[in-house]
């Protein structure tokens, strides 16, 4: 019967990575926003150096080690040069942001902006956010990725202020977040793939 449990588990897993932008599973609930909006959002422009804000939520229901990064579709998490930078948050671009020791009945927040870089002028890219949740006391960890915002980025520079460039710990509380109903996370980032590889032939 754990078994049988854990491939339901699976498949919600799988189903979650296709179509998500509020989640809800046995482990955790939570929410994901760009910019105050709740992703996945599909109509996003930004300049090359102007900022935004992706931040996730999460409301753990069992005794749960969370990790999360954030990353661009069509861009290996080893490339040197990256579409995006990260100027304040608790981990780098394409790097992890871990919070480990929590307890079911709190909630874990981690919080980026991000800018782009001139690596994405001229180009539409997938935003992309991946969990991985491991349950402590199963001792096994259950993987989740979906795209938080496609953004077209003009061949145009941003002009207003910044944010200083710094990085922050992820905070917790013991407070549920509001939920939301699922997007379209995967078909925005294989249209944003799409785009690259037809804009790179040219």
């Amino acid at each position: 019967m754990k078994l049988v449990k854990k491939i339901m588990l699976l498949f919600v897993m799988i189903y979650l990575t296709c179509n998500v932008s509020a989640f809800d599973n046995e482990l955790a609930n939570g929410s994901v926003y760009f910019n105050e909006k709740q992703c996945t959002v599909y109509d996003a422009e930004l300049k090359v150096g102007e900022p935004a804000t992706i931040k996730a939520v999460v409301y753990l229901k069992k005794n749960v080690d969370v990790s999360t990064g954030i990353t661009a579709s069509g861009w290996g998490f080893k490339n040197v040069d990256q579409p995006f930078e990260v100027i304040k948050g608790p981990s780098e671009f394409t790097e992890v942001a871990r919070e480990f020791d929590h307890n079911a009945g709190e909630t874990v927040t981690f919080e980026w902006i991000v800018r782009p870089t001139d690596e994405a002028a001229g180009w539409t890219i997938p935003l992309n956010i991946v969990f991985k949740f491991y349950d402590r006391d199963e001792r096994e960890g259950y993987p989740l990725k979906f795209t938080a915002a496609s953004i077209m980025v003009p061949d145009e520079h941003y002009s207003g202020p910044a944010p200083t460039r710094t990085t922050a710990d992820p905070s917790s509380t013991n407070q549920s977040p509001s939920q939301g109903s699922p997007g379209l996370g995967v078909a925005g980032a294989l249209m944003g793939i799409a785009l690259v590889v037809m804009a790179k032939r040219d």
